[in-house]
């Protein structure tokens, strides 16, 4: 099933998960975190690889085994990067034998010390959901990424709104947000999305932090700003693992408490692979959570 025709008629709940980052690890290691998240009934799972498209084929497999085994929509990461109209086909033409019909359309972020040729057939994550689109008509639903604080690279918000609405116009039917810690940057940004003609569903993306160089290492890498009470929490407990735990838990509980409460499109997590930490979120906010992504 596409994901779009979900977003019809329901609010979705979504997790992603990564790959093993080398091919001779075997995806089995994270088959017990795909089946403990399934038992959260989210709607879709999405899949990332690496910059380069170096856990590509991993990717697929574990795509197909969340087609297969889960009742969860696998949605595939696909990069420029690298990627060549060639290359693109034969994806294409695995993910259709397999069953899944969901692509998640991005640039990709250049590696640092890269030396290899970075955009071949396709710049922009428009440009690659273009042509599949027009190569595959009807085959393949494709979604894309948004900034609610702006793309590091983009020289100002209102550049960055245009950018989401030619991603709309080349055929992405939804979009998943960049993460962020302050909901009143989403919403604002939503309001300007909307404003800007762009209609397709808009789901914010949370990711749960529970340490302290993680938080840093999420400023850096985003740009997103972290509400000073946060800040403080950090602070006073960052050698405490357990309390940076809990207040992970608790923070992130009121974040997509908040955000269920201004009637979003659904909630997607960065779950980073920690099925045991998802599960208590999602227990958590249980009774919310089950009423509005019913």
């Amino acid at each position: 099933m596409k994901i779009s025709d979900i977003l019809t008629r329901k609010k979705t709940l979504s997790f992603e998960i990564f790959p093993p980052k080398r091919e001779d690890e075997k995806f089995t290691l994270i088959e017990k975190t795909i089946s403990a998240m399934d038992a959260l009934n989210p709607d879709f799972i999405s899949v990332t690889y690496g910059a380069l498209g170096n856990t590509l084929s991993n990717t697929v497999a574990i795509a197909s085994h969340i087609k297969n085994n889960t009742n969860a929509e696998p949605l595939a990461h696909f990069t420029c990067l690298a990627s060549t109209k060639n290359k693109v086909d034969s994806i294409c033409n695995e993910l259709n034998a397999a069953g899944i019909e969901n692509i998640l359309t991005l640039r990709g972020d250049i590696p640092k010390d890269n030396n290899q040729p970075i955009f071949t057939d396709f710049k922009h994550a428009s440009d690659l959901a273009e042509y599949i689109h027009a190569s595959r008509p009807g085959t393949f639903m494709t979604a894309g990424a948004c900034y609610p604080e702006k793309h590091p690279e983009a020289f100002s918000m209102r550049e960055d709104i245009d950018n989401l609405k030619k991603k709309q116009d080349a055929g992405m039917s939804f979009f998943t947000s960049q993460l962020f810690f302050d909901n009143e940057a989403f919403y604002q940004f939503l309001l300007a999305a909307r404003n800007a003609g762009v209609t397709a569903p808009i789901i914010p993306g949370i990711m749960p932090v529970t340490n302290y160089n993680q938080l840093d290492r999420m400023i850096q890498i985003t740009g997103c700003n972290v509400p000073l009470k946060l800040r403080n929490y950090f602070d006073k407990y960052k050698d405490d693992k357990t309390a940076l735990e809990e207040i992970g838990l608790i923070f992130t509980s009121y974040q997509i408490l908040d955000l269920i409460a201004h009637d979003v499109d659904g909630i997607h997590i960065y779950s980073m692979n920690k099925s045991g930490f998802i599960t208590k979120l999602i227990d958590n906010i249980k009774y919310v959570a089950t009423e509005y992504f019913k």
